[in-house]
């Protein structure tokens, strides 16, 4: 063998897909943990197409063995194992606000979590394998297997559709855009094709010919070229930005300075404690509310359970509110709580719509979350059977959330302001779900997604959660606004593109204050996807892969 050949890519997916169980499990971890440096805020996506041809040739390897099921399957859950950890470590953060309590058991984040969303890529590889073929086939059948596993992974135990592979195109790019075809599942599906491509050059034949082998990179690559040029046209075509004044107040405080607890983590009992914190907070929202504008009425909006306590059952802080608003309309996050319920008073997590009649007649709407998060919102009982028992481990901050947790809301719906705008309310959580905001849309003039990016803390978690957002604009074509507290905050256009804004910090009370002011383009867009929804995807997957196995099928 003369050097060339040495290092050609027949050799080099001969020493992959030859690897040990052991060896082949560990590189397809890496493979896992290196997808993070594709995802906001790096969104370096040649490094997803590299890793998921590497896990493709380990396939190989393992579907050569006799007992190939096992194998398949944990090379597939060691990637998933790896992507979930690099991911989604943020959800650590909890466990450290109070370390000597709770540091014990930062292994539910880090390994736990990780194993068991493993599971879904371990699944979703074995199904691929069920379907394998010696030909460039099997990288339709792999792209298929894991897009259908991504969609199981954002529905079961309420679903968690955290990075989905489309996400590596940063939203607001050419390629984004084709989002607003086929939804971000759809962009998955394709961008999985587009990864798995590369690795049908090689395999373990010495027949087939070299087009066969190319062709699914050349189909992958003219799909995302057309897709960049078609995506290019659509941005520069967008017409002047004109719109209404919105302000975005953030009182930038962390979730443990908000609830105050003592040395052992359990919640401050002495009352005058925790009116003072609440009072000091609620100050510093009124503050940055308060200024006049000169495009009156003015829309004002605060992030999710912006104040430590019941906006709207507290009535002095419900007056303040109300007094300071003057012409304005205030969207705000609130919990509320249902005191006559049995047999139990309910919480919920809730958006109100205020304005300066509110002290009298109370909110103008209410928005209770329907989608709550799991084990953090939604109660743990209601999720296995042994929830209430399991509790007790939880951090302070989320045995309560665990063992009684919030009552969900019925889906949302277009809620109107005093000047005849509608919008779609989304709280935290809820604007993963592209499936949820088509249904509920309506004829919504734009978004609002409010949150509490506080608990991701500094990391890598805020700005992705804030990027999967963004791309709900770019599927709906709508506008959207967007407050979270300690995230990422400010108005993104139907182009998934941040809107140019005025961004102004001071301190109140030694709390930090930030003030964005900019406007909700007027600008809205019909798109195929808010149209058709999955049913266009799914019967786009059905058609290529038809087409893709006829072909092979002949052609081998």
């Amino acid at each position: 063998m003369d050097r060339s050949e040495s290092f050609s890519v027949g050799t080099l997916h001969a020493a992959i897909a030859g690897l040990s169980p052991l060896k082949a499990f560990m590189l397809s971890l890496v493979c896992g943990i290196l997808t993070v440096f594709a995802f906001a805020p790096f969104y370096f996506w040649p490094v997803f197409i590299l890793v998921i041809s590497l896990l493709i040739w380990l396939v190989d390897g393992a579907r050569s063995r006799e007992k190939w099921g096992k194998a398949v399957f944990m090379r597939g859950w060691a990637y998933g194992i790896g992507f979930t950890l690099a991911s989604m470590h943020w959800t650590a953060q909890p466990f450290l606000v109070n370390p000597e309590q709770h540091l014990a058991f930062i292994w539910m984040p880090l390994i736990l979590l990780p194993a068991g969303l493993g599971l879904f890529f371990g699944l979703g590889t074995l199904l691929a394998g069920r379907f394998w073929s010696r030909t460039p086939a099997r990288v339709f059948a792999f792209a298929t297997a894991l897009a259908f596993t991504e969609l199981l992974r954002g529905t079961v135990f309420g679903g968690f559709p955290w990075n989905w592979s489309g996400m590596i195109w940063e939203p607001g790019s050419p390629v984004s855009q084709m989002a607003s075809l086929f939804g971000l599942w759809g962009l998955s599906a394709l961008t999985f094709l587009l990864a798995a491509a590369p690795a049908a050059m090689a395999d373990y034949r010495r027949e087939g010919s070299d087009f066969n082998r190319i062709l699914p990179l050349m189909v992958s690559a003219v799909i995302f070229a057309s897709g960049w040029a078609w995506g290019t046209g659509r941005i520069m075509a967008m017409p002047p930005t004109e719109g209404a004044a919105v302000r975005i107040v953030d009182v930038e405080v962390r979730q443990d300075d908000k609830y105050p607890t003592d040395p052992e983590g359990r919640p401050v009992v002495t009352q005058q404690l925790r009116d003072q914190a609440a009072t000091n907070i609620l100050r510093a929202y009124l503050i940055g509310t308060g200024d006049d504008f000169q495009d009156e009425p003015r829309l004002v909006v605060w992030p999710e359970a912006a104040l430590p306590l019941p906006l709207l059952q507290d009535p002095n802080a419900l007056d303040a509110v109300a007094l300071r608003l003057g012409e304005r309309s205030l969207i705000a996050g609130t919990a509320r709580v249902d005191r006559y319920a049995e047999p139990q008073p309910e919480w919920y997590n809730s958006l109100a719509i205020i304005d300066a009649r509110s002290r009298m007649r109370g909110a103008n709407a209410i928005y209770d979350k329907n989608r709550l998060v799991p084990f953090g919102e939604l109660s743990a009982a209601d999720i296995i059977p042994f929830g209430h028992s399991i509790s007790g481990i939880l951090p302070g901050a989320l045995q309560q959330m665990a063992t009684a947790g919030f009552t969900p809301g019925p889906e949302g719906s277009p809620l109107e302001l005093n000047d005849g705008r509608s919008f779609l309310p989304l709280i935290c959580y809820e604007a993963l779900f592209p499936g949820l905001v088509q249904r509920t849309l309506g004829e919504a003039d734009f978004l609002v997604n409010i949150s509490i990016d506080s608990w991701f803390g500094t990391g890598i978690g805020p700005e992705q959660h804030y990027s999967q957002a963004r791309y709900r604009a770019i599927e709906t074509g709508r506008p959207l606004v967007r407050a979270a507290n300690l995230g990422y905050s400010g108005v993104v256009d139907v182009y998934g593109r941040e809107v140019q804004s005025n961004i102004s910090a001071n301190m109140v009370e030694d709390l930090p204050v930030k003030v964005i002011d900019t406007i909700v383009p007027d600008y809205t867009i019909k798109t195929l996807f808010n149209q058709w929804s999955s049913y266009w995807t799914w019967l786009m997957l059905v058609l290529m892969n038809m087409v893709t196995f006829f072909y092979y099928r002949i052609s081998a």
